[in-house]
């Protein structure tokens, strides 16, 4: 299902079919973008390796930050691209508890850390050469859906219809208009949110059973 087709699903299903519509196209396409970004953020719906602009980088002799595209959401794996190494990637707190302190110590890296500022990773020690970098990561879509329409959703086909879901939530949500409605905008919130929760759960579990999880989702 693309984005169109989500639309007359959703107008369907709404009772939305004649015009002038109730919701435009150009919200619910907005509507089910924020619905696909959400389940990505909610669920880790979609890894990638694979990524050039996303998954290599570059970290330069004596400078231990690396920026990070924004669509990144969480770093997975970093492995050095000259020997295969994998690295360690620590969060701040586990960081601390383990001992890596930036205090200008200089030496082949062995770690590297995340959540110290934002779309960012750090490495440690001071790195003493430059060294390329692959990353594993979830991250957010590359393409937002727009209302150009017939757009394909980058998430797993077996997930479009959750998305009407939160599209729904946003509709009746919008304040000031005759169709506002709380308890359908809470109801229909909730269950997508139960949802992702979960395909999350799935997600992981398919994760252990046999390690990672194929390109684009569960």
């Amino acid at each position: 299902m693309n984005s169109s087709e989500a639309l007359e699903v959703f107008r369907e299903e709404m009772n939305d079919e004649a015009t002038p519509y109730l919701w435009s196209d150009a919200l619910v396409f907005r509507y089910l973008d924020q619905a696909q970004k959400n389940f990505c953020r909610w669920t880790e719906g979609i890894e990638d390796s694979t990524t050039p602009a996303i998954t290599r980088a570059t970290v330069a002799l004596g400078v231990d930050w690396v920026e990070l595209d924004p669509r990144v959401l969480k770093v997975r794996e970093v492995v050095n691209v000259s020997t295969g190494r994998p690295y360690k990637v620590h969060n701040m707190e586990d960081a601390a508890r383990l001992g890596v302190v930036f205090n200008g110590r200089t030496g082949q890296i062995e770690a590297f850390v995340t959540g110290l500022s934002k779309h960012t990773l750090r490495a440690w020690p001071l790195p003493t050469e430059d060294t390329d970098i692959e990353l594993r990561v979830f991250r957010l879509p590359l393409v937002s859906i727009t209302d150009v329409g017939d757009e394909e959703f980058e998430i797993d086909e077996q997930h479009h219809m959750a998305l009407l879901l939160w599209a729904k939530a946003m509709a009746y949500g919008k304040e000031d208009a005759e169709t506002f409605n709380k308890s359908k905008r809470d109801d229909y919130e909730v269950r997508f949110r139960s949802y992702c929760e979960a395909a999350k759960k799935e997600q992981g579990r398919l994760r252990r059973n046999v390690g990672t999880v194929a390109y684009g989702g569960l």
